[in-house]
């Protein structure tokens, strides 16, 4: 009688696992927004992901029924569902920022027309914080002047916003701003403080490292542009950093997120890009199998990021793709 061989009866890739230890399963992929969504607020604090606000309708239309006020939140790890908290005005064109384990919203952009109507759209200038302990917002001094299409991030204990516009509704020219609004949350009397900024864009994406913030990309009154513009909270002075790689239109409205205290972009073309450790360039350490415009960026752990809503191909998107940072690409000649 012939007996057969173990390692004939034994998958050769069930015999390498053995030998490894049991490898961990493939993570669940992350459940779809509660809305496809573009133009929206996104941030990940102590854990979870929140999303406020939004444009849900086709590009450039906007109205009082598909620009939102909902407020979400899913836990990153091991979350299944998104679950629904108090929202608030109904806003597109605003992020979200995160500090000792509160929520921030600034400004943004909303309509007054109904559908069907001429546009009739307009910037706001209110601020609120949502803790998540007694679930409630709470409204914090408006702005001095509306803004919208804005960046919001905290540096420290500043809550820091650069630049954006502001929409004065059906008939009117929109205005530029050309100071950044700071507010130190540790201070007794919360109010803001205008800084003057070396630039004039909005559709900006921006991430905060320390004490420093970074403004990236844009629309100009002339254009797009991939500039880096660098502002430090602590001595109150602007610097330039390398400009974001890719082609021109890169700059407009790509996304960005802080991971390990490194500065991490993702444009339209694509594209994962981080900053370098000296801040003088730019090394690539991913790639999102779908390309998105006004899409938001979010840290997930010490060497991922959760890229999330945007517009694609012409259409919002309610996904979410986790994209692992990967070994650095030379970018030579960008």
């Amino acid at each position: 009688m012939k007996t057969r061989s173990l390692f004939a009866l034994v998958p050769l890739a069930a015999l390498v696992l053995a030998a490894r230890g049991a490898e961990p399963a493939k993570p669940a992929a992350l459940p779809a927004m509660p809305k496809a969504v573009s133009s929206f607020g996104a941030i990940e604090s102590d854990g979870y992901l929140y999303i406020y606000g939004g444009h849900a309708g086709k590009t450039h239309s906007y109205d009082i029924k598909t620009v939102l006020g909902t407020f979400h939140r899913l836990k990153l790890d091991g979350g299944t569902k998104w679950e629904a908290l108090p929202g608030g005005p109904g806003a597109q064109g605003l992020n979200l920022a995160a500090h000792k384990g509160k929520v921030y919203r600034v400004g943004g952009m909303q309509p007054r027309n109904a559908p069907g109507e001429a546009a009739d759209n307009i910037s706001l200038a209110d601020c609120a914080r949502f803790d998540p302990k007694v679930g409630k917002w709470e409204a914090l001094p408006a702005l001095p002047v509306a803004r919208s299409s804005h960046e919001l991030v905290v540096a420290g204990d500043k809550l820091v916003v650069v630049g954006g516009w502001q929409m004065k509704g059906k008939g009117n020219s929109s205005e530029w701003p050309e100071d950044a609004l700071v507010m130190d949350l540790s201070a007794a009397k919360l109010e803001w403080n205008a800084v003057k900024q070396p630039f004039q864009r909005r559709a900006l994406t921006a991430a905060a490292v320390g004490t420093k913030v970074y403004a990236i990309g844009g629309l100009g009154i002339d254009g797009i542009d991939r500039r880096v513009d660098v502002y430090d909270t602590a001595t109150g002075k602007w610097s330039e950093g390398p400009k974001l790689p890719g082609g021109e239109r890169v700059g407009f409205s790509p996304a960005a997120c802080t991971v390990g205290g490194r500065v991490v972009v993702n444009t339209s073309e694509g594209p994962v890009y981080r900053l370098t450790e000296k801040g003088d360039a730019w090394e690539k350490v991913g790639e999102a199998k779908k390309k998105r415009l006004v899409a938001r960026l979010v840290p997930f752990g010490t060497n991922r990021v959760v890229l999330l809503g945007g517009a694609s191909a012409g259409d919002n998107a309610d996904s979410l793709e986790v994209i692992v940072l990967g070994k650095p690409e030379p970018l030579a000649g960008r």
